[in-house]
């Protein structure tokens, strides 16, 4: 869960492939990376857009300053409030 705006939104972690093919297409975007107190302490993080539409998405971990936390590096966060639920998937 992340609280934004003093409101709980529940999100969900997950590492896109870092593969450099044609193949791979992902319609995700990512700003440069600023300094946020995050509830976990002070990170690094750049927030991730839509191409098509600018909407942010969530953000992407890019440093974190608390040894504890390092794990968090390179790992996406998106909000599931921007999600669409289409075709049934739960």
């Amino acid at each position: 869960m992340t609280v934004t705006g003093g409101i709980a939104v529940p999100t969900a972690a997950l590492t896109w492939p870092t593969t450099t093919t044609s193949s791979l297409r992902v319609n995700v975007g990512c700003g440069p990376a600023e300094e946020r107190v995050l509830l976990t302490g002070l990170h690094a993080v750049a927030d991730i857009h839509c191409e098509n539409c600018k909407t942010t998405l969530g953000w992407k971990y890019e440093q974190a300053f608390e040894s504890s936390q390092k794990y968090k590096e390179g790992k996406y966060i998106i909000e599931l409030n921007h999600m669409i639920k289409d075709n049934g998937w739960d």
